[in-house]
């Protein structure tokens, strides 16, 4: 019988802790099963620092994905390692890779990883890859973000008094011998966009600003990446899992300091907040466990309780499940190693039954992160520890250092409500778009709430822009206005930008309890809402409360399709196959189709169709012009079956037949919805370009601002990949984020991204492709998740009421 193997959470690790302050730990993945022939240690040093941390916890967790487990995998973690000078670097950990020899004792192999890298197929193939006597192997002498080293060869050139004193581009031109540099092969260190045309073994997010885990808001406006879902599913699934990938058995190997550390920490100034102590009264709260520094034996309580317990003795011991009503945590997370958190916050969720409370003060150094992504990072373990436990209501108090503001997060209502506490309310803000409805009502048949469905009626178009716009429903009919009416829900659901006035008033009747919850592009600032659910056409920049989707949340009904299919399979039957769908749209603001276009694209066709020997399955839409769709029809010259929109308005429209028969689709890159549709078929879908249209109705002031001031960022360098951002771009950004800048959608991003993706390839010279599918990520799921877990949260700033801790 087959070995069964956990999951990444639940395999067993160890720390082998550093041997000097110079070195770094080791996170040992032990193998899990018994190997065929003993091999060496697959050993991984990985250049990382504090800013990094949720790159360092997905870096691992994809190494224990993919890796062989009858292999045992080293994890060398190098970050702050001392006696070496980091105020001239650009990252954290720009020259540590330099020792890696004498970190690996000077023998044998290692792999140096940057942490910004995600491993998609084992490590253990690159560390048994034959050197042919090179010392090391690397895209190019200078290219190091990867590489695999014989440390033997290596450590006369790269240690560690060399790698602590000189700067890196010397110790790139330390090796002299000719034959010392091999070249890898780029499916080891495939960058960014190069991800459409290599299989790539390793992805390397190098392009900084697009990177999506955000590491420095500080430094960089950040934008999707092209190929962030991958990472961020495997954050997510790391987060349902619970992977540390340290834990209460085997913290990480900076803990022990730490804690004792901790232990002769002298009392501070600590805060107290009447709003957190009024939910603990809201939730009757009267036995607390407090956990606090120990010098703190005298502090004044952090909230009122008829018995307080100061808890734990040890803050590695087990927690008793539900001892107490709630849990106040005041002057120790944020002293320990970040690291060590998310294990910390389960053992205090664990046993608490109605309430978390955490306050914490974030220090100014240069080795913490910024105060704003902190904030995130902080909101997010609260998220993640109380979604396993749902009966918990939580409340997060940070203060910045040498501030006497709080910024505070409260989520009172919980996820999954008891029997005396009812369901979350939803109201979807209806509008005149039927597209834009059906996704409003699909977001909310998938959340599972009560929900009312409010039409919008307008009196006139709003005159001001969304950012100049105050609260009100002056906007709407009487009859219209007069149906929202309290009690006022706990979610909007909402579309576009012009019901944003109209959902900032019901927020502001329900005294900001209520949660907004966006579509699309709500031109307007992006602060304003909880959260956005958001496609690459309309070209937001990522933050914490923006959802960077792929596609479109429309889905169509498969029953329905199924029932199409049967109706219209006998017509085609005398067809060859494969069917390919093709799907046609029209001329946009920015993109034309006349009938040389429709003609280009039904040669293209043909010759897809003639390669595969098969036939095509043509329908055309409400927007293609007349004399288009003739054109079309007319360059035809392999077997196939057309539909003609405009012949019967859409009366008897075989779209949905096909969306089920087709055996791959061909789509103009005008409708979202149309490359939505076919993308999600799972089948290979090509794509016709349209061009840029030579007048457009946009404003050509704003078309150049916009071009103007993102002209660096969109250009890419030599290999292909994005250029870093420079100070237009991010001018660019603080204008649209504050709704300043209305930019136009644009269609072609969507494409680009998805070709980039994997998802879309290019028509022309599509009969040369292999039809290949990579695998989408259910982004319905995770929009409901991410919506569930922010259930109920509320942020606001207030002054902070100090008083003296501890002592």
């Amino acid at each position: 019988m087959a070995d069964v193997v956990p999951p990444p959470a639940s395999r067993p690790i160890t720390v082998m802790a550093a041997s000097q302050p110079d070195h770094p730990p080791c996170l040992v993945l032990p193998a899990l099963t018994q190997p065929e022939t003993p091999r060496p240690p697959v050993r991984i040093f990985v250049g990382t620092e504090p800013a990094q941390i949720r790159a360092q916890r997905i870096f691992c967790y994809a190494i224990e994905q993919v890796r062989d487990v009858s292999r045992e995998y080293r994890i060398y973690l190098m970050k702050n390692l001392s006696g070496f000078d980091r105020t001239q670097w650009r990252t954290g950990f720009t020259t540590y890779r330099y020792a890696v020899p004498e970190f690996a004792g000077c023998q044998g192999r290692a792999i140096y990883n940057d942490v910004g890298q995600l491993y998609l197929e084992d490590p253990a193939l690159l560390f048994d890859l034959p050197m042919q006597a090179h010392g090391y192997l690397a895209l190019s002498r200078r290219d190091t973000s990867v590489m695999l080293i014989d440390c033997a060869r290596m450590a006369p050139w790269w240690n560690l008094a060399c790698a602590q004193t000189l700067a890196k581009d010397t110790l790139e031109q330390l090796p002299t011998e000719e034959d010392l540099w091999g070249a890898l092969d780029n499916s080891w260190n495939t960058r960014d966009s190069e991800y459409a045309h290599v299989q790539a073994n390793l992805l390397d997010y190098t392009a900084l600003h697009l990177q999506p885990w955000q590491p420095r808001p500080d430094v960089y406006s950040y934008h999707p990446h092209p190929l962030g879902d991958l990472w961020l599913e495997r954050e997510r699934a790391a987060d349902r899992e619970g992977y540390g990938p340290f834990n209460r058995s085997t913290p990480s190997p900076w803990f022990a300091a730490a804690l004792a550390a901790l232990d002769a920490r002298p009392g501070l100034e600590g805060h107290f907040n009447p709003e957190a102590d009024r939910l603990a009264q809201r939730l009757a709260i009267a036995h607390l466990g407090w956990c606090r520094p120990p010098s703190w034996r005298s502090a004044p309580e952090p909230l009122h309780a008829a018995e307080i317990t100061a808890w734990p003795p040890s803050l590695a011991a087990p927690a008793p499940t539900q001892a107490y009503d709630g849990i106040a945590v005041t002057g120790v997370l944020e002293q320990l190693p970040v690291e060590d958190v998310p294990w910390l916050l389960e053992n205090l969720a664990n046993a608490a039954r109605r309430l978390l409370y955490v306050a914490i003060s974030l220090p100014a150094t240069r080795d913490t992160p910024p105060t704003a992504p902190a904030t995130h990072w902080w909101r997010r373990q609260l998220r993640i520890a109380t979604h396993r436990y749902p009966q918990l209501a939580w409340h997060l108090d940070i203060r910045p250092d040498h501030s006497r503001q709080l910024l505070c997060t409260q989520s009172a209502l919980t996820h999954a409500p008891s029997d005396q506490a009812p369901l979350p309310r939803v109201w979807l803000l209806l509008g005149g778009h039927h597209g834009d409805n059906a996704q409003l009502r699909l977001l909310a048949r998938e959340l599972g709430w009560p929900s009312e469905e409010k039409q919008l009626l307008y009196r006139y178009k709003p005159r001001k822009p969304a950012w100049q716009g105050r609260p009100s429903l002056n906007c709407l009919t009487p009859e219209s206005a007069a149906t929202l009416q309290p009690p006022w829900p706990d979610l909007v659901l909402g579309i576009g930008w012009r019901s944003v006035i109209v959902a900032r008033w019901i927020k502001a009747q329900s005294h900001d309890h209520t949660q907004l919850i966006y579509l699309g592009r709500p031109r307007a600032p992006l602060h304003w809402f909880d959260l956005i659910v958001t496609t690459p056409q309309y070209g937001l920049p990522a933050r914490d409360n923006i959802i960077h989707n792929l596609l479109p949340l429309n889905a169509g009904s498969p029953s329905l399709r199924k029932q199409a299919a049967d109706a219209w399979r006998a017509r085609f039957d005398a067809l060859p196959h494969p069917w390919i769908g093709v799907l046609i749209g029209g001329s946009t603001a920015l993109q034309r189709f006349d009938e040389a276009d429709a003609a280009e694209m039904a040669r293209a066709a043909n010759r897809l169709a003639r390669t595969r020997g098969g036939a095509l399955l043509v329908t055309t839409s409400p927007r293609t012009p007349a004399a288009a769709a003739s054109a079309f029809f007319a360059a035809l010259e392999v077997p196939y079956h057309g539909y003609n929109w405009h012949d019967d308005r859409g009366a008897n429209n075989p779209y949905p037949a096909y969306l089920d028969l087709c055996d791959a689709f061909v789509v103009s890159d005008d409708s979202a919805s149309m490359l939505a549709e076919a993308i999600k078929t799972a089948r290979p879908t090509f794509v016709y370009s349209l061009r840029a249209s030579l007048v457009t109705r946009l404003n050509p002031f704003r078309q150049r601002l916009d071009s103007y001031l993102q002209g660096h960022t969109r250009e890419t360098g030599s290999r292909g990949i994005p250029r870093q951002q420079d100070w237009k771009g991010r001018a660019r950004d603080w204008a649209f984020t504050r709704g300043m800048l209305a930019v136009p959608r644009d269609l072609k991003r969507l494409s680009e991204t998805l070709k980039v993706r994997g998802l879309l390839t290019e028509l022309s010279g599509a009969e040369n492709d292999v039809m290949r599918h990579l695998p989408l990520p259910d982004e319905m799921q995770a929009t409901v998740e991410e919506i569930r877990r922010r259930l109920g949260e509320r942020h606001w700033r207030q002054q902070a009421d100090t008083r003296r801790l501890g002592g």
